[in-house]
């Protein structure tokens, strides 16, 4: 089974057990500087737990459901990002990146012929902002999401060479050239949010990570470790809190290391956060936790 959630993610035991294989997950502007943040994107963190339990990643870009319409500006923002955001992770850079036209995206010339040589004409600015992406020429696959009308154009036009199709805005129809088709919105999995989805492959390669055919990749000691601590904040006490403050203190946050978690230990977390550029919540989740263990 292949799925794709947003912000709630389910348990790595939940995913395996509905007998998932492959998830997609998101890149974009969620938490950037100056953006709002709801947890959306994938983290180094979250990325490394998928790949180390056996299931591969697929990644969409997506913050505004109709970005591709703001044109050639936003396509050169978007694709910037999503390669600064892919080093962040770690992928490999010759995945896909599947840039979301999550509406039903007009006919920009319905007088004209539908037609392949027409199909830049028929997109309209989105042909603009899939170009803007092109002209970037980073290694990542260019792939596109959305309805039936947005895939057949976007890749008529050249502008991609990766579709994900969706249910939605396609009327029964389907491009055989997609390589995944979004099949339904009911999520088949407990404890998953409403944004879970089901998918269906139709190659074996359609820009996943690990690439196929490739061996996986060997284990990020910092991540593994990363992901056998427990989340603490203030309130919390213990073997973990202490060595949080051991961490905190070798780099120059005069905490005490009792391994009480309180006020103290709350600002040098959120001081250590603040300088990283990552959430300040005074929360140490899986990302301070990279940020206290770098060297």
């Amino acid at each position: 089974m292949i799925v794709d959630y947003s912000t709630s993610r389910p348990s790595i035991a939940t995913l395996k057990a509905a007998g998932v294989t492959a998830v997609g997950r998101y890149l974009g502007w969620d938490c950037e500087p100056g953006y709002g943040c709801i947890g959306k994107n994938i983290s180094r963190a979250e990325a490394a737990t998928l790949i180390d339990a056996g299931l591969s990643v697929f990644l969409a870009f997506e913050y505004l459901a109709d970005a591709p319409a703001r044109g050639a500006a936003q396509g050169h923002a978007d694709g910037q990002l999503a390669w600064k955001q892919l080093t962040t992770i770690g992928a490999p850079t010759s995945m896909g990146v599947y840039f979301c036209c999550d509406w039903d995206v007009p006919d920009y010339v319905p007088t004209l012929p539908d037609t392949p040589a027409n199909a830049v004409a028929k997109l309209g600015p989105v042909a603009s902002y899939f170009a803007a992406i092109n002209a970037l020429k980073y290694p990542y696959e260019i792939g596109v999401y959305g309805g039936y009308y947005a895939v057949r154009r976007v890749l008529d036009a050249g502008l991609a060479t990766l579709a994900w199709q969706t249910v939605a805005w396609s009327g029964g129809q389907q491009d055989s050239r997609a390589v995944l088709l979004q099949v339904t919105s009911t999520p088949p999995i407990s404890g998953a949010d409403t944004d879970l989805r089901q998918n269906l492959a139709t190659k074996p390669d359609y820009g996943q990570w690990p690439r196929p055919g490739t061996p996986p990749p060997a284990p990020n000691w910092t991540d593994v470790l990363v992901n056998e601590l427990t989340t603490i904040s203030n309130g919390s006490s213990g073997t973990d809190v202490r060595s949080a403050q051991g961490l905190l203190f070798s780099r120059g946050h005069p905490v005490a290391i009792d391994g009480a978690f309180g006020p103290a230990t709350e600002a040098a977390v959120k001081a250590l956060q603040s300088a990283s550029g990552i959430t300040v919540d005074g929360v140490v989740g899986p990302d301070t936790w990279t940020k206290l263990l770098a060297r």
